[in-house]
């Protein structure tokens, strides 16, 4: 762990909005995932994508890929304990990776860029030749990137899940100043004014910050998801933002976001808060089976 606090719930309160607004690790989480699932059958790769390697496992399936987008700040990892599951029960691909300075990826030296780093993605899926008939599916601040890759690469994507996600629609019901200002989201919960004695990971994180709220927020809101493809959106049904308000504004955020995109559906984890992929994986896994099935028949 790269925080010393002694009280886990404190943690997850004070630095809980910094996970959404800015893509910071709910680290104290992972010790919950199922590490015996690195099982040979899966193919782990670094892949040179010319500014630095990210790394990515590989559970070889049929035609459709399910491409699983991680939190803000996790890595691959997050997906230990759904990836078996969900190649077993839909005989698809299955992709997870590291995205640049995090897990096993190379840091890079250039500043963050959304645009560019959806880009790597797809040099590293085509090396691996599986850069089509994506299902789509985003946690958090990864539901963001899947949204965002979606409307880069349209025609590649056959479907989306999108888990617990964060939104411009969230930031636009608060507001900027009120999210960029808020106590527990203004800044990183450590010190950065040395940053030679950061660790690789809190680097990572300041890196994916430094481009700020407002940048990210104009880029999603061009954004558009394609025509067609089924899509499903799993919201939490337990609180946990600090204030009521917040925690209102998260639901109706995801609501406008399904009411925005014909023929997709809002699903409540009804015993989850935002860990969902630790809290209720089936709901899940029973989302992206359903979206597979719907993406095959309008594939006929």
């Amino acid at each position: 762990m790269f925080f010393k606090m002694i009280n886990k719930r404190y943690i997850l309160h004070k630095i809980f909005f910094l996970v959404l607004l800015c893509g910071i690790s709910v680290f104290l989480l992972q010790a919950n995932v199922d590490q015996t699932n690195d099982a040979t059958e899966t193919d782990e790769k670094l892949i040179n994508i010319g500014e630095c390697r990210l790394n990515f496992k590989v559970i070889k399936g049929g035609d459709l890929t399910i491409l699983f987008e991680s939190g803000g700040g996790m890595d691959s990892s997050e997906w230990h304990s759904l990836v078996k599951t969900v190649a077993h029960e839909t005989g698809a691909t299955i992709v997870t990776y590291d995205r640049a300075g995090f897990g096993k990826s190379d840091l890079p030296e250039i500043p963050y860029d959304m645009h560019l780093e959806t880009k790597w993605l797809f040099i590293g899926l085509k090396k691996l030749g599986i850069e089509k008939n994506l299902i789509l599916v985003g946690h958090s601040y990864g539901g963001w990137l899947i949204r965002l890759t979606a409307s880069m690469f349209p025609s590649k994507v056959s479907g989306m899940v999108f888990v617990d996600p964060f939104s411009h629609e969230f930031v636009d019901i608060l507001g900027i100043e009120y999210l960029k200002d808020h106590p527990i989201a203004g800044k990183l919960p450590f010190d950065t004014s040395k940053p030679e004695k950061l660790t690789k990971i809190q680097r990572a994180m300041v890196r994916m910050v430094s481009d700020g709220l407002r940048r990210k927020t104009e880029i999603m809101r061009s954004t558009t998801i394609p025509e067609g493809i089924p899509v499903r959106l799993i919201t939490s049904g337990i609180s946990f933002l600090p204030k009521q308000e917040e925690q209102t504004a998260w639901r109706e955020a995801h609501e406008q976001l399904a009411a925005k995109i014909k023929g997709a559906k809002l699903i409540v984890a009804e015993h989850s808060s935002h860990m969902i992929p630790f809290q209720q994986p089936k709901i899940i896994i029973n989302a992206i089976s359903e979206v597979i099935l719907l993406a095959k028949k309008e594939s006929k």
